[in-house]
Formats: C-alpha cells, sequence, structure tokens
C-alpha cells in the first residue's frame, strides 16, 4: 500500500506509542517495523553519546548502548502531542550508572514517512544533567 498523504494524527499517535512500546520492551522486530531503513536519530548535546545516528542498525545499535552503559536507565512515556508536522513524544527519565545519577525529562520529536518514523530529534529537558552523567 502506498501512502500519499500524511497519516492522520490519530494514526500518528498510535505508531508514536507502539515505537515508544518497543523501545522500552527492547523489541528490535517491532522497532524496525516502526521505522525507515533510513532513519535518523539526532542525540542533541555535547556529551560523548551526543550526536546524528544514520541507518536503522546504527539507531538500533545506540538504544541498546544506552541500556548495555547504565545500571539503571528508566524512560515513562508522560504523553503523545500530535502537530501538523512533528510528533512528540514526552518522557519522564532516570538513569544511574556508576556514581552518578539523572532525573529530568526529554522530548522526542519524530517526522513521519507515511506509517514509519524517518527521524528523531532528542531533547533533553535538562542538558547539562544528561551530558554529566554520559562523561
Amino acid at each position: 500500500m502506498v501512502i500519499t498523504a500524511p497519516p492522520g494524527p490519530f494514526i500518528r499517535a498510535e505508531v508514536a506509542r507502539r515505537a515508544w512500546q518497543a523501545v522500552s520492551e527492547a523489541d528490535v522486530e517491532a522497532l524496525a517495523r516502526a521505522s525507515t531503513e533510513n532513519i535518523v536519530w539526532h542525540a542533541a548535546g555535547r556529551g560523548p553519546r551526543s550526536g546524528d545516528y544514520r541507518g536503522r542498525r546504527e539507531v538500533l545499535d545506540y538504544l541498546a548502548s544506552l541500556g548495555d552503559a547504565t545500571e539503571r536507565f528508566d524512560l515513562d512515556l508522560e504523553d503523545v502531542l500530535v502537530g501538523d508536522a512533528l510528533t512528540a513524544i514526552v518522557l519522564g527519565l532516570k538513569g544511574r550508572r556508576a556514581d552518578r545519577e539523572v532525573e529530568t525529562g526529554s522530548i522526542l520529536l519524530l517526522r513521519f514517512e507515511g506509517l514509519r518514523v524517518a527521524e528523531v530529534w532528542a531533547v533533553p529537558r535538562d542538558q547539562m544533567a544528561i551530558d554529566e552523567f554520559w562523561s
């Protein structure tokens, strides 16, 4: 099926929730189905995990590395907001690694191509706390 118009807001909100659930459950297959092959993930900041990750494999490896590098990395879905061009996932975040802890929030802005996530901008509410946590 070829979709020529952007999917409606309720459909994009449901796809965003399913993609988020796949991330939180480390369900690689579901996340692959929810994303384009050439997905780009932009991780804000100046820390060692900041930067752009391109392509499904690189994005999946990046997401897996976040969990692998922490003792705890909990992300709680707070809301999904849908606009004309972008969909936002609002998250609460708690993490612990070695002697460092972080508690803040984050917003994931999603750009869709059809019914798949093509681009993500991950923007924490407290960028300095995130950079310190990963340094």
